[in-house]
């Protein structure tokens, strides 16, 4: 099979060449394995070569009103193209998917399927989960990865995905579904070797949910980061920080990690005991000052507008930021998704939120064009829009 996998461009990421799309190229490379001709395509959506007999998108929520038009578009150009969605949207959405015309909806990992999802049957594949070792490592390739320019300290860098899943149930999450699956620690280091010595990247960032979540693997991990010599980044959680303790942080810090991101969401114990986010604020303070001591940079991770926000809660977490002294800091306006339990049981929560269309529902934009779309009882739109902004201008460096 000639199959064209098409990324959907974000264009409300200030730079969405920033990291290259881990999913599609997963499947690229499954595909790819299996003997097919594949081509990601990663430009505008109306370059789009028209008339190939085979299609993947693999859309994120805001991203699939641009690939139903693309859908569209091909469809009108030749009605007989197969086209198979997949990816976060399919995944968590896929009953509200199949109400759409696409030929094949995929739920769950694409790289064992998706050859059969393009060959015809079924108008619905749910996949397995499978072991995350038995996948191949990603073919880098397969798209221009060079055109992708994450970089620290001037130093060009790239991403790798050892992990899928979160074993936690934040309630303003739609992964939280998920069960964990880690790829082994002699798997992870495979891939690792082959970004560092068949492409020469040495820095790495790991935007798996929470990279430490297994000592032993992390340990592992971290023993051949520092003898390939890598500089790198990920994602923990607070509590894990505080329970793991300076030792682990400092053998990290010793490894070449340089920096991580903490989801802090709110300063307020309120607001973390509403979303269901098992910590509390003096925790999360708690293991920012352990990273501070190690060296390790934190960057901070905040959401404005989540359920019951108040002028009060918002006075928590400007005093939080004050006392937390964060190296950097990601502030984003609460946008409820499909999948989340938030957006399920809308009932149980203060929050409201108004219908605009999904495209422009982003969870994160640029200065000026993103705006929010929710309130609480105390709070208007407008008002919690206000506050992020003061949060931005106030504490990101």
């Amino acid at each position: 099979m000639n199959i064209c996998l098409v990324r959907c461009p974000s264009p409300f990421l200030i730079d969405e060449r920033m990291f290259p799309p881990l999913g599609l190229m997963a499947v690229a490379t499954g595909l790819k394995q299996a003997g097919h001709t594949v081509t990601i395509h990663d430009g505008a959506l109306e370059d789009v070569p028209l008339g190939l007999p085979y299609y993947g998108f693999g859309p994120t929520a805001p991203e699939y009103p641009s690939a139903l038009e693309t859908l569209a578009r091909i469809k009108r150009h030749n009605p007989t193209s197969r086209v198979v969605l997949g990816g976060p949207h399919a995944t968590i959405n896929w009953q509200a998917c199949l109400n759409d015309p696409w030929d094949c909806v995929v739920a769950g990992d694409g790289e064992r399927v998706s050859e059969g999802a393009f060959l015809g049957g079924p108008s619905l594949i749910i996949a397995e989960d499978a072991n995350l070792d038995e996948y191949p490592i990603i073919d880098r390739s397969v798209l221009n990865i060079r055109s992708y320019h994450y970089q620290a300290n001037g130093r060009p860098g790239t991403t790798m995905v050892s992990a899928r899943g979160c074993p936690h149930a934040c309630a303003f999450c739609c992964k939280n579904h998920d069960h964990v699956r880690m790829m082994s620690a002699s798997r992870a280091i495979e891939e690792v070797r082959y970004l560092r010595y068949g492409l020469g990247y040495d820095v790495l960032a790991f935007p798996e949910d929470i990279f430490i979540l297994n000592r032993t693997r992390t340990e592992d991990i971290c023993a051949a980061l520092k003898v390939f010599g890598i500089e790198w980044r990920c994602l923990v959680r607070s509590d894990l920080v505080v329970r793991r303790g300076r030792d682990f942080l400092r053998m990290m810090a010793e490894s070449g990690c340089k920096a991580v991101g903490i989801g802090v969401e709110s300063g307020s114990n309120q607001i973390l005991q509403t979303i269901n986010k098992g910590e509390t604020a003096e925790t999360i303070m708690q293991s920012i000052r352990m990273l501070r001591a190690e060296g390790i940079r934190t960057r901070g991770f905040f959401v404005i507008g989540l359920p019951g926000e108040t002028l009060e809660t918002l006075a928590e977490t400007e005093r939080f930021l004050e006392e937390a002294r964060l190296d950097e800091i990601d502030a984003k306006i609460f946008q409820p998704y499909p999948g989340s339990p938030i957006w399920e049981h809308r009932e149980r929560y203060d929050i409201q939120w108004n219908g605009q269309p999904m495209s422009s529902t982003f969870y994160k934009g640029k200065p000026g064009e993103y705006h929010g779309t929710i309130s609480t009882s105390a709070l208007t739109t407008q008002q919690i829009y206000d506050a992020w902004v003061h949060i931005e201008r106030t504490y990101k460096k």
